[in-house]
């Protein structure tokens, strides 16, 4: 096949894999692109290849370092390289790139590096929305318990001495009801005004979460929310009674609550949820549409009902 032809058929490939590759002469630091090579990074293939210090200039600094920590292991060593980092494009676009390269030894010397560019941004985005459905609520939109674990861990197994939280698990009061009467589809209604609710609580004071079933968490992390505490959840209590309306009557849905304060006694994510889910035993042990926060035996009534 005449060279035409196969250089041809290489840009076919490149292009293809949605990749191009470069040649760096290490004496003279000048470089040689592919046309797909100029493409991926939002060049005109027909000018002239950019020089080295221009092909780094397309890597955010921390990229750019860990790249290049990466090409002198590989001159030192004479081993290939491989490592994945952002680049942003001519027209400012950034792309998810796997960088791929080896040392051409000549005469037991480094002449060359032959490197090849990779677009793996699309299946990155893959990766980070499989990442991202895990550790999601199907049902509600909001985080689920593995997303609730890895956020307590971080804040309780490494916190730092004025990290502050609190901890709040509740229930839905006649949920049940609603299900048995109305139906699951009117239940899942309920289940996701209240996430939204929660969740619009999250955005400013910490993180929610849905454990399963009718069981949500509220973490806050806020400072001022924590320190007034007990008239935050009179008035979550308030805003969390959601009223379901049909030809069998109508059914008041309301949450209790269990809440417990981080302290020095608490070392482990599970030693907050045990706490906060005693305290809402005790809460369902006064009656319903309550809260209780651990070491506090007064109860914690709506806003619009009672004692805060």
């Amino acid at each position: 096949m005449p060279q035409s032809s196969w250089l041809r058929h290489f840009d076919d490939v490149e292009a293809l894999a949605g990749m191009g590759s470069w040649r760096l002469d290490l004496a003279s630091a000048t470089m040689e692109w592919t046309r797909q090579a100029c493409r991926l990074f939002g060049l005109d293939p027909d000018m002239h290849s950019p020089a080295w210090d221009r092909f780094l200039t397309f890597y955010p600094f921390n990229d750019r370092m860990v790249l290049m920590q990466a090409i002198d292991r590989a001159i030192d060593t004479g081993k290939s390289f491989e490592v994945e980092t952002d680049i942003f494009t001519e027209d400012g676009q950034r792309r998810r790139i796997r960088n791929v390269g080896k040392v051409d030894i000549r005469e037991g010397e480094a002449g060359c590096l032959i490197g090849v560019c990779q677009d793996v941004t699309a299946q990155r985005e893959i990766e980070r929305a499989l990442e991202r459905s895990a550790l999601v609520d199907e049902l509600t939109g909001i985080a689920n318990r593995a997303a609730l674990n890895q956020y307590l861990n971080d804040r309780v197994d490494k916190r730092q001495a004025s990290d502050g939280l609190a901890v709040v698990l509740l229930d839905l009061d006649n949920f049940k009801s609603v299900n048995d009467t109305y139906g699951h589809h009117t239940g899942d209604d309920v289940l996701q005004r209240t996430a939204q609710t929660l969740a619009t609580h999250a955005e400013a004071i910490g993180f929610a979460a849905r454990l399963g079933g009718d069981e949500f968490v509220l973490a806050i992390t806020a400072r001022d929310t924590i320190e007034r505490l007990r008239l935050f959840l009179a008035t979550l209590l308030s805003d969390l009674s959601v009223s379901v309306n049909g030809d069998a009557g109508t059914i008041v849905v309301r949450a209790t609550m269990g809440a417990c304060l981080l302290d020095d006694g608490i070392t482990t994510r599970s030693d907050i949820l045990r706490r906060a889910d005693l305290s809402l035993y005790n809460a369902k042990a006064l009656g319903k549409g309550r809260a209780m926060v651990a070491g506090d035996l007064r109860p914690i009534m709506p806003v619009d009902s009672g004692t805060c």
